[in-house]
């Protein structure tokens, strides 16, 4: 299994995504802020379309969008499985016949309950993720799914997550982000992270929630490694049922000896759709 990822900016790192996927094949990148000529498709079985400083909407400035969309469109086209993230997310929604826009409620430098809804309980993608799922956010755009496609998490601010043909999914937040990533943007962007609560507020989220988003990204990465295996004949296709079984929380809480006040309260939120 072949792994394409596109990275925007220098500082776009594939994170923790990267160790599952290279394990599962070999990897390469197209690194768009070196060249703007996209790689053939044929040459890979999947493609992580990474984030990156620019919007989606910049056609004029940044060349490689429309290479981008030509590379997202075949892709689509031919059933290769596909995973955007922050702006690939809002890429492969243009691609698809979405939409992007500018949000009313920007979500920036911090983690937010990204809202996963019950569709996501069975995905071959997301169904492994803990309820509730905190994911970082740095995101000024948002963008609407494409016809057709399912939504499996979505906030105040936008749709989160979507997935199309159950082979490719677009996600706004950023599931990829490693500690010494968010340490090295917020190094960068200190007037922004001033202006969105402040470097102490900064790295006690990062304190908080950084163990969690990295060990659901190598779940994720696992899950999208054995789904492109698939795709490509590496694996047989009845593989994919085990994906679909997602963990029950509540119950492996009571084995551990949780109280029975917690559990309730576990199965209250998961009621309302929170866990």
């Amino acid at each position: 299994m072949r792994t394409l990822f596109i990275q925007h900016d220098h500082d776009g790192y594939a994170g923790a995504l990267l160790a599952p996927l290279e394990a599962a094949g070999p990897v390469s990148f197209w690194r768009t802020y070196e060249t703007a000529e996209r790689p053939a498709l044929e040459d890979h079985d999947a493609i992580v379309s990474l984030g990156g400083t620019a919007h989606p909407d910049q056609d004029d400035a940044e060349p490689w969008i429309a290479a981008e969309l030509d590379l997202l469109e075949e892709a689509l086209d031919l059933g290769v499985p596909i995973l955007g993230v922050c702006l690939g997310g809002q890429l492969l929604a243009r691609a698809g016949g979405g939409s992007i826009r500018a949000v009313e409620r920007p979500e920036v430098a911090r983690f937010a309950d990204v809202g996963l809804t019950r569709e996501a309980d069975d995905d071959l993608l997301l169904a492994g993720m803990p309820r509730p799922f905190y994911g970082f956010e740095w995101h000024w755009y948002g963008f609407t799914p494409p016809p057709g496609a399912t939504v499996l998490a979505a906030n105040e601010s936008t749709t989160q997550a979507f997935r199309l043909q159950n082979r490719a999914w677009g996600l706004q937040f950023h599931i990829e982000v490693e500690a010494a990533a968010l340490g090295e943007w917020a190094d960068a962007a200190p007037a922004v992270v001033d202006e969105f609560g402040g470097r102490e507020r900064y790295d006690k989220a990062v304190e908080t929630f950084i163990g969690q988003s990295t060990a659901a990204a190598r779940e994720l990465a696992e899950r999208f490694a054995v789904i492109a295996a698939v795709s490509c004949g590496e694996v047989p296709a009845d593989v994919l049922a085990s994906l679909e079984v997602r963990p029950d929380a509540i119950e492996q809480a009571a084995r551990e000896g949780a109280p029975p006040e917690v559990l309730e309260a576990m199965r209250r939120l998961r009621d309302e759709q929170r866990y």
